[in-house]
C-alpha cells in the first residue's frame, strides 16, 4: 500500500499530469513542440469551395469577431448542406459519422460563423492550395494545431465549438484507444465542457497539470468515458483494456466514478482539492491495477548501437551489495537502471543517489514482485535523491534509478544510523487506543509514521495531530486492504490537520502521519 501521502505528492501529481496529457495527446493532438504555422504541402480535395479573395502579408494572431452579415448580404458563402439549419450549430454532431474536415464543418455553420473564417484566411495570406489544405485539416487527427485550426475555431458561437469540438475529439480518440462512446457519454462529455475555454486548448502546443480547462477536460474525459481513460493508462504500459479481469475493470470504474475530480481544476496555488483528488486517482488506480505498477514509468530499449551498463528491468538487475557505493549512466533518453539488493527484516535502510554528470536524478523501490514501494526526485533542498525504507521482511528488494536527461550518477545502499520511531508502512504500524495521545517524530525529509486503531462500526472518529516542532504535519486514513479513505493537510485555518471518519464495519484502520519537514507531534483518534 502507499506509505506516504506527502512525499509522493509531486510525484503523483507529475504521473497524473502525465497520464492526463496521455489521453489528452491522444485526442487533442498536442504537443511538446511548436505548433505548425506553416500550411502541409499537399492539398487534398474538398468539397467546398472557398471563394478566391484578395491575398495579404498579414498573419493574424486571433480570429476577428464573427461578422453580422445578414441573409441579404452580397458576401459569398458556401452552400449549406440540403435540409440544414442555417443557424443550428448544435446539429454538428448529427451530421457526421467520423471526424469532420474544416470543409465539411464550414458548410454546417451560419453565415456569420462562416464569414468568420473566410476572414481568417484572408489575413492568413494563403494562396490557393493553402486555403483548400487549411480547410481540409481536421481538429485533432492532424500533428499539430495551425495558427489557422485556433482562429477559426474562434469563429464559433459557444455551442457550436463545443458540439465540433466533442465531436471531433471522439472520432480522433476511438481508433485511438480501441473504445466505441455511447451518446450518453456524448452528451455528459458536452455538459461537462460547456463554458470553458475550448479554443485554448485547440491552440495550446502542451496541456499543463495547472491549467484550468485542461483540467476540466481532463475529468470529464474521465468522468464520462471511464473507459477510455482507463485504456490510455494501460497503453503506456502495453497492457490492453481487455487484459484486465472483470475484478479489476469494476475496481478502477468504481473509483473513477467515486472520485471528486471537481478537485482536479484547483490550481496549486489552492492546493487541497487538487492534491486529494489526484492522490485518490494515482494511489486508487495503484491498487487497482497491480500489475500496471502505475507509479513507474516504463523503460525504454536502447538505441541500436548502445551498450547499456545496467538493465532496464528488474529481471537483469545488477546485484548492489549494501554499504557499497555503484557507478551508473543514463546512457539515452528514458534510459533507467535496475538494482537489487538483499533486505533483512526490521533493518532501515537509506538509499542515496549522488548527481555526477546526470544533474537531476530520480530513485524508486520496488518489492520483489515489481509493485511499487517509494519514490524520490529531490531531498534536503539538492537534486540528490534519498529515501528511507524500514523492511518488512527479509529478501530481494529492487532499486530503480532515472533521471531528468543522461549522464553519471552514483548509487549508495546503507544501513541508515537514524533510529526511526514509528514505522513507514502499514506492515510495522504502532497500535494506539481510541482516546489515547500518542507522540511522534518526523525523523528525517520525507519520514512518515503509521498507527493502526480498532473501529467499530457505525461510530464517528476524530483524527488530530498536533504541531510540536513539526510545524506543518498532515493526516492520511487507510481501510485495512490499504485502500485510502481520506485525507487533510490544514483544518480551521491552522497547520494542525483534522478529519472525520464514519466507520462502515468494524475492524483495523490505519493511519498516517506525514508534514512538511522534520520534528515532533501528537496523535489523537477520539470517538465523538
Amino acid at each position: 500500500m502507499p506509505t506516504s501521502c506527502h512525499r509522493s505528492s509531486r510525484l503523483v501529481r507529475r504521473r497524473v499530469a502525465g497520464t492526463a496529457l496521455v489521453l489528452a495527446l491522444a485526442v487533442s493532438a498536442c504537443g511538446t513542440d511548436d505548433p505548425i504555422t506553416e500550411p502541409v504541402a499537399e492539398a487534398t480535395t474538398t468539397t467546398s469551395a472557398v471563394p478566391d479573395t484578395e491575398v495579404t502579408t498579414t498573419t493574424s494572431a486571433a480570429a476577428p469577431e464573427p461578422a453580422e452579415v445578414p441573409p441579404t448580404s452580397t458576401a459569398v458563402v458556401a452552400e449549406a448542406s440540403p435540409g440544414s439549419e442555417e443557424s443550428n450549430g448544435a446539429q454538428v454532431s448529427a451530421d457526421f459519422t467520423g471526424e469532420p474536415s474544416w470543409s465539411e464543418i464550414l458548410d454546417r455553420l451560419d453565415v456569420s460563423e462562416q464569414a468568420c473564417i473566410r476572414e481568417v484566411l484572408d489575413e492568413a495570406g494563403l494562396d490557393e492550395a493553402g486555403r483548400e489544405s487549411a480547410m481540409s485539416r481536421r481538429l485533432f487527427s492532424n500533428d499539430f494545431p495551425m495558427a489557422e485550426d485556433a482562429a477559426m475555431f474562434e469563429c464559433l458561437a459557444a455551442e457550436t465549438a463545443t458540439d465540433v469540438f466533442v465531436t471531433s475529439m471522439i472520432a480522433a480518440m476511438e481508433p485511438e484507444l480501441g473504445v466505441a462512446v455511447s451518446d450518453d457519454e456524448r452528451v455528459c462529455l458536452r455538459d461537462r465542457l460547456a463554458g470553458i475555454d475550448l479554443a485554448a486548448l485547440v491552440s495550446a502546443s502542451e496541456i499543463s497539470d495547472d491549467d484550468a480547462s485542461g483540467l476540466v477536460l481532463f475529468g470529464a474525459l474521465v468522468s464520462c468515458i471511464p473507459d477510455a481513460f482507463i485504456s490510455s493508462v494501460l497503453a503506456d504500459f502495453d497492457v490492453g483494456l481487455d487484459d484486465l479481469s472483470e475484478d479489476e475493470k469494476a475496481c478502477a470504474r468504481e473509483l473513477l466514478v467515486g472520485l471528486d475530480l471537481d478537485g482536479l481544476a484547483v490550481s496549486d496555488d489552492d492546493g487541497e482539492a487538487a492534491f486529494e483528488a489526484i492522490f485518490a486517482l494515482s494511489f486508487g488506480l495503484l491498487d487497482c491495477l497491480p500489475e500496471v505498477g502505475f507509479d513507474t514509468a516504463p523503460s525504454v530499449e536502447a538505441p541500436a548501437g548502445v551498450d547499456d551498463d545496467h538493465a532496464n528491468s528488474p529481471e537483469g538487475a545488477t546485484v548492489a551489495a549494501v554499504g557499497e557505493p555503484v557507478v551508473g549512466v543514463l546512457d539515452y533518453d528514458g534510459d533507467v537502471d535496475y538494482f537489487v539488493f538483499d533486505a533483512v527484516e526490521g533493518e532501515f535502510y537509506e538509499i542515496d543517489v549522488a548527481p555526477g554528470t546526470l544533474e537531476d536524478p530520480t530513485v524508486g523501490l520496488h518489492d520483489a514482485d515489481g509493485m511499487w514501494l517509494d519514490y524520490n526526485d529531490d531531498s534536503g533542498g539538492s537534486l540528490a535523491p534519498r529515501l528511507y525504507w524500514s523492511a518488512d521482511g527479509s529478501g530481494p528488494l529492487h532499486v530503480e534509478v532515472g533521471g531528468y536527461g543522461t549522464g553519471s550518477y552514483t548509487l549508495t545502499i546503507a544501513v541508515s544510523d537514524i533510529e526511526d520511531d514509528h514505522a513507514n508502512s502499514s506492515a510495522g504500524a504502532t497500535e494506539i487506543e481510541v482516546g489515547e495521545a500518542v507522540g511522534g517524530s518526523m525523523d528525517f525529509d520525507d519520514d512518515a509514521d503509521f498507527f493502526v486503531f480498532e473501529a467499530l462500526e457505525g461510530e464517528l472518529y476524530e483524527l488530530n495531530v498536533e504541531p510540536g516542532t513539526l510545524e506543518d504535519p498532515t493526516v492520511a486514513l487507510y481501510d485495512a486492504d490499504g485502500m485510502w479513505l481520506d485525507y487533510n493537510d490544514d483544518s480551521g485555518g491552522a497547520l494542525a490537520p483534522r478529519l472525520y471518519w464514519p466507520a462502515e464495519v468494524s475492524g483495523p484502520l490505519y493511519v498516517e502521519v506525514g508534514g512538511y519537514g522534520t520534528g515532533s507531534y501528537t496523535l489523537t483518534v477520539t470517538r465523538r
